[in-house]
């Protein structure tokens, strides 16, 4: 990747149209390049206040009374007084639900300031069980990335999704995954393996790639992230 390509591809890659090998490569350049840093934060800053500068327009008030009479009309009084009166009924169902469960769901006290900070942080962990769902995999992990570059992200793999962690594992068009796992590492992902899926497949650890460490259970390590430590789930 070199400062031509990026500025071929930089639209592409703010829109999350290109495959994930291209885009870690666009991001490795990115990381060792200052000149197309700054072109990419500048598209980037642009994009955003576009994004911010949208108009959106109202419909004007005598085409709201026109659609009203219309609707009137074909409905009915009748049929008019009766959808107004379950739509308000519908309106105080949902809002007396909505309190019974923030009564029940809620904390009774008041988070203390660290609990505020750690609940704020974005937690994800994918769990890959099929080597067929590793591009998609990556590829997600990166775009959660570019969106919330300080969340927190743990890939477990158990079954066959082990085996892009193996040494000298490879993609379907030959080209390896740890140079892809090596950069998503760096940038925070941890990767972890099932021990237990290594056993039964009798796959010694040492084909672990260092970049991945190794879990007693794959399925334990899912729930306890979960229950301990209120990581979403993804499964892939």
């Amino acid at each position: 990747m070199n400062c031509q390509d990026l500025q071929r591809l930089v639209h592409a890659y703010l829109d999350y149209e290109l495959d994930l090998m291209t885009s870690l490569d666009l991001e490795a350049h990115l990381n060792e390049c200052s000149a197309c840093r700054a072109r990419h934060a500048e598209m980037r800053a642009l994009r955003d206040l576009e994004a911010r500068q949208l108009r959106f327009h109202a419909a004007p008030a005598p085409l709201k009374a026109r659609i009203a009479r219309n609707m009137r009309a074909a409905c009915g009084n009748d049929d008019a007084r009766r959808w107004r009166a379950w739509r308000a009924a519908t309106a105080v169902s949902v809002l007396a639900l909505a309190a019974l469960l923030a009564w029940v769901v809620l904390p009774r006290t008041l988070p203390g300031p660290h609990q505020v900070v750690a609940q704020s942080q974005e937690k994800m962990v994918y769990h890959i069980a099929n080597s067929e769902d590793v591009a998609t995999a990556l590829r997600n992990v990166a775009n959660l990335l570019e969106i919330s570059p300080d969340a927190r992200i743990v890939v477990v793999a158990n079954n066959q999704g082990v085996d892009f962690l193996l040494r000298g594992a490879r993609d379907r068009d030959g080209t390896p995954y740890e140079p892809a796992v090596s950069r998503l590492k760096v940038r925070g992902v941890d990767f972890r393996v099932c021990n237990n899926t290594l056993a039964r497949r009798r796959i010694d650890s040492s084909q672990v790639i260092p970049e991945a460490k190794l879990v007693p259970s794959g399925i334990a390590e899912i729930s306890r992230l979960q229950t301990r430590e209120g990581y979403a789930y993804m499964k892939l």
